[in-house]
């Protein structure tokens, strides 16, 4: 930063630039006032954030002899400065760990009392990555999750562990436990309970074979085109199973091995909806997580949550891990681009970013780069933001092979509340859970005991089904979209300052702003496959008092979680992702680099963090 003092009226008509400005020029524009506004004021990127949202000044020709001043006055200030050395290091760590998501949060917390100097950087203005925790203005009461929300009881042992010392509840997952209103399933324009579509009557036409063993009749299939009883199913002896043409059955799609065995009738009962009716999902990543040994009997009393919100999971370990030393610090709005320089002393190249209601892009001025020097690092990134640093072993053949061993999987979730539970009081079929076509799974969230009010997760849906709510969400085109490694790559290359999403398409009234706002083509889109759902005229639906979405799309998350592609094992996926190079002490870690049982779950992201610091942190002590 420079020295200069400038005066306070030329702060305050940059202030006036800025906040006019955005709403009469294109983004390009504010995000070179908001540059010089961060090198006038010496903000932090969160008060810049809040700064520019809450300033509200009348629009004048003032403002464009305010911006030529800022330009002016920038101008002098860059002038000032001196050329540094570009391989001096603004600061120095023992261990860097990149992204202040779960991973890296556990991370961070498990080697806090090392005596190490730890340093976290995070990409965006937010701690917590795919566990995003929110509330609506007229629930204050009530946390609504964006991102991960349940754990499994008696399965999900490091997530339990990590709760009880952080001195946080667990809460039962209550969505769904009402005998009154059993869970529905929405198929073919027929709503039915969930119990009759696995048992029932039901909309497709199966072979007097299948009807009879319809109770359990993925089992059974699956029986019968591997020839096991699949009694005992392992992360080791799945790899082995074969089909009756002597292929293994991990080398081919679900869809393909449903083709070998099942009518056209059953394969459409077990691919409607699901996102397992993708050609590049592994048939092994679904027998596995149905009929693994893993696998316990539990009941829904064993789901739950965390009453406190599940990003205390994340808060809780930073918070404890900034309180074991003043060695210890966090960053915010840095993303990585590439590292460089050997074991013992990496070079970490970073790029200075800004975040306006929730989106963040990248600044581009002569200051916007920084480096940091580190003896280790830990890579706390989803596959898609790692797939994006520049260091050699990441181009390595071997390892963008095991990249592409998995996809990630566009998710999204679409929450809204109203002043009564109308999927009650007025459905002709009422639930509290329902599983529909076009929604995915759609829970009652519950009421607050503040308000009244009530909440419904109005939509959780993966792949096409997230990236058709998307486009009609955002206005965009759906090409944007690369379906085959998750996130958008065009629209981040074109479109890199892109802040103003409702230029688009506007909000609707209650919707939060920015990224996670709800839009009308989205709401009349979802309404009409409610009210077929729920046998109520569209009319009857209310419109919402609140709004919120959340596509996990976008860099770096580029999904909600991984799924196997055919051909590959869990084994080599898990050993190979864990460090990119045997003579380098650089590490990844996330529930993106675990097996199918637990990717997409923080369990499967503490699960990885143990291993990377019993081995190479911890080396004396035994790795499971």
């Amino acid at each position: 930063m420079s020295d200069i003092n400038y005066p306070e009226s030329a702060l305050t008509c940059v202030e006036v630039g800025i906040a006019n400005m955005r709403q009469e020029f294109n983004s390009l524009i504010v995000f070179v006032l908001i540059e010089i506004f961060w090198e006038l004021k010496n903000l932090t990127l969160v008060e810049l954030s809040r700064e520019i949202r809450t300033m509200e000044w009348p629009s004048s020709p003032r403002n464009i002899l305010c911006l030529l001043l800022a330009v002016a006055v920038f101008s002098v200030s860059c002038c000032s400065r001196q050329e540094s050395n570009k391989n001096v290091c603004r600061l120095e760590h023992d261990v860097a760990i990149i992204g202040a998501g779960i991973s890296g949060a556990y991370s961070a917390y498990k080697l806090r009392n090392e005596g190490l100097d730890i340093g976290i950087y995070e990409y965006s203005d937010r701690i917590g990555g795919r566990i995003y925790t929110e509330r609506l203005p007229d629930i204050p009461d009530q946390y609504v999750e964006l991102g991960g929300m349940r754990l499994i009881n008696q399965v999900h042992v490091l997530v339990q562990d990590l709760i009880k010392e952080l001195g946080l509840t667990e809460t039962i997952f209550l969505y769904g436990n009402d005998s009154t209103y059993p869970d529905t399933v929405f198929r073919r324009n027929v709503s039915m309970t969930a119990e009759e579509f696995r048992t029932g009557d039901i909309p497709y036409d199966l072979t007097p074979e299948e009807k009879e063993n319809q109770a359990d009749l993925l089992k059974y299939l699956f029986q019968k085109l591997t020839n096991d009883s699949l009694d005992n199913v392992t992360i080791d002896n799945v790899f082995d199973l074969t089909v009756p043409d002597g292929r293994k059955l991990y080398t081919i799609s679900f869809p393909e091995a449903l083709s070998l065995i099942a009518s056209p009738e059953a394969q459409r009962y077990f691919l409607d909806e699901s996102h397992y009716g993708n050609d590049e999902i592994s048939a092994t990543d679904v027998v596995y997580e149905y009929f693994g040994a893993h696998v316990l009997d539990y009941g829904k009393d064993d789901v739950r949550s965390i009453e406190e919100g599940y990003n205390q999971l994340v808060n809780g370990s930073i918070h404890r891990f900034l309180e074991a030393s003043t060695r210890h610090s966090i960053e915010m709005n840095m993303k990585l681009e590439a590292i460089r320089g050997t074991s013992g002393k990496y070079i970490l190249q970073f790029r200075r970013t800004v975040t306006v209601d929730d989106e963040t892009a990248e600044l581009h001025n002569r200051e916007s780069m920084t480096k940091v020097c580190a003896k280790k690092v830990i890579l706390g990134l989803p596959k898609y933001g790692l797939s994006k640093v520049d260091w050699r072993p990441l181009r390595s053949r071997r390892y963008k092979d095991l990249l592409e061993g998995t996809f990630s999987a566009h998710t999204s979730k679409v929450f809204l509340t109203y002043e009564t539970p109308w999927w009650i009081e007025q459905s002709r079929y009422p639930a509290r859970v329902l599983d529909a076509a076009g929604l995915g799974e759609v829970y009652d969230w519950g009421q607050s005991s503040e308000t009244g009010h009530w909440t419904l997760l109005i939509s959780y849906n993966k792949l096409k089904y997230t990236d058709n709510q998307w486009v009609r969400n955002t206005g965009l085109n759906s090409s944007l979209l690369d379906g085959s490694i998750g996130g958008s790559v065009d629209f981040e290359e074109e479109n890199p300052m892109l802040t103003e999403p409702d230029t688009i398409l506007p909000r609707i009234p209650g919707s939060v702003y920015g990224e996670n706002r709800v839009t009308a083509p989205l709401k009349d889109y979802l309404y009409k496959r409610l009210s077929l759902a729920f046998g109520i005229p569209r009319c009857g639906i209310p419109d919402p008092v609140s709004s919120i979405a959340r596509f996990w799309i976008k860099y770096p998350y580029g999904g909600g979680w991984v799924l196997t592609r055919p051909g590959y094992t869990y084994e080599e996926l898990i050993n190979g992702y864990r460090r990119p190079s045997d003579t380098d002490d650089v590490f990844v870690v996330g529930s993106d680099y675990t097996a199918r049982d637990m990717t997409g779950w923080a369990e499967g992201a503490l699960w990885t963090v143990e291993r990377v610091i019993d081995q190479f942190f911890k080396p004396n002590q035994t790795v499971v």
